[in-house]
């Protein structure tokens, strides 16, 4: 993560003219990566630029008052990007805030160490650092790629894309500024994987909009993202490769063609926005007054599905979880399912197999609609095998007195539990679901 993170660096550099660190340009120049990463907001002093930091997640420490003797005031030491025994500063949180540090654990003589030279270059890299908001903690994100289709990319996203949609504001109050940080996204956002899964449905959206998806789908081939959050020193990385971010897209845009300009409670939603909003949102899973705690399977959801995989285990979980509080499954599943495939190609079982589970689910639902076999839907539930499942299955069937084709159930025997998770999704949807579930 370093290399990539000094990469981004060395471009910001690159691109604001500077060829060469010196202790002089660094004087000139340093409050420039603040400001560039709060998209110009205005930076004029230490001051400012440190009420910005702590506003963006930077853990500096209550005693950090000035930047610039941090950069340049080394002292004989070796540097641990280039190797070199000269002048070095130790890391700070500001120069590279990815290090893990736990202050009454690690000495602070083992933190790493940098050049001026390294020390500016990765401290410039925060130009370049997308920043959410989310609840009481913070995703941090950047991206990494060969330098020209780097430069491409940070084109399109940060100069287009992120500069339209994230706006920081100052305000100045007793004579300090106060900063405010606005991220317009249409998907709401409890937690950090689904922060990023927020992004990525509004760029999406941009570079539709401006004709733009095909040649940026190409260039993100060789991107990665790397992904970072949580709180205080305790943090999270991730890192997604280019090949799953180009999917990830592609899967996105599927499920926003499928939409359908709708109204849902008092929201207006627009054709692209429908068929993502109504599934994402519809995650939920009533717990009480801590909403986050509502949204920790949709979480998980999300953080597999950015990994490429779609948890189809979890997704009944919440399915049942919302039958039982009298609420529908999430609307679109299958435009999100079959998406899945066409996008991904499968993980546990491939579309072929899940359209005909599905379709027997399905089936078996509309079947048992409005009798007393609706009880079955929690029989197969807690069913904790794959004899135990089967014979219930079995038994339905003959309850319906019809007689169904169950080889794709045996056929796919030891991956029961998803067998399982897709059929009953399909019983609920003919159950609980709604026109906008699709139904078969």
């Amino acid at each position: 993560m370093l290399d990539a993170y000094l990469k981004n660096g060395e471009l910001f550099l690159r691109e604001m003219g500077i060829d060469e660190v010196k202790p002089e340009i660094i004087e000139e120049s340093y409050l420039l990566p603040v400001s560039e990463m709060a998209n110009g907001a205005p930076v004029d002093s230490d001051s400012d630029a440190i009420a910005l930091l702590r506003h963006f997640g930077f853990e500096l420490s209550g005693k950090t008052k000035e930047i610039l003797p941090a950069l340049i005031n080394g002292k004989k030491g070796t540097c641990s990007v280039c190797g070199e025994k000269t002048d070095a500063v130790p890391n700070r949180a500001f120069i590279f805030p990815f290090e893990r540090k736990i202050d009454s654990v690690v000495d602070e003589g083992t933190r790493l160490h940098f050049c001026i030279e390294h020390a500016f270059k990765l401290y410039s890299a925060m130009a370049y650092l997308y920043t959410v908001p989310v609840g009481g903690s913070t995703l941090r994100f950047f991206f990494d790629a060969p330098e020209s289709e780097l430069r491409r990319f940070k084109r399109t996203f940060k100069d287009d894309f992120w500069m339209e949609n994230f706006k920081v504001t100052a305000e100045t109050r007793d004579g300090k500024k106060r900063y405010s940080i606005g991220v317009k996204l249409s998907l709401s956002r409890y937690h950090p994987n689904e922060a990023f899964f927020a992004v990525l449905h509004e760029f999406v959206k941009f570079l539709k909009n401006r004709r733009m998806l095909k040649e940026t789908v190409e260039v993100g081939r060789t991107v990665r993202a790397y992904l970072i959050y949580g709180s205080g020193q305790i943090y999270r990385e991730r890192t997604i490769e280019g090949t799953t971010l180009e999917r990830l897209i592609g899967f996105i845009d599927r499920i926003q063609e499928a939409g359908k300009e709708t109204n849902w409670g008092k929201r207006h939603l627009e054709r692209r926005d429908s068929a993502v909003v109504l599934f994402y949102e519809m995650l939920e899973v009533p717990r009480g007054k801590d909403r986050a705690k509502n949204f920790l399977e949709r979480e998980e959801f999300i953080s597999k599905l950015l990994s490429g995989r779609f948890d189809f285990v979890l997704l009944n979980r919440i399915f049942m979880e919302r039958v039982k509080n009298k609420l529908p499954p999430p609307a679109y599943y299958l435009t999100w399912a079959r998406s899945y495939f066409e996008a991904f190609g499968g993980d546990v079982v491939d579309k072929e197999t899940f359209e005909r589970i599905n379709g027997l689910g399905y089936a078996l639902g509309k079947a048992m609609k409005g009798t007393n076999l609706e009880r079955y839907q929690w029989e197969l539930f807690r069913a904790r095998g794959f004899e135990e499942f089967v014979n219930k299955l079995v038994e339905l069937q003959a309850k319906l007195e019809t007689s169904l084709d169950l080889r794709p159930v045996y056929e796919n025997r030891d991956e029961w539990k998803v067998v399982k998770a897709i059929l009953l999704n399909g019983i609920l949807n003919a159950l609980h679901g709604g026109e906008r579930n699709e139904g078969n």
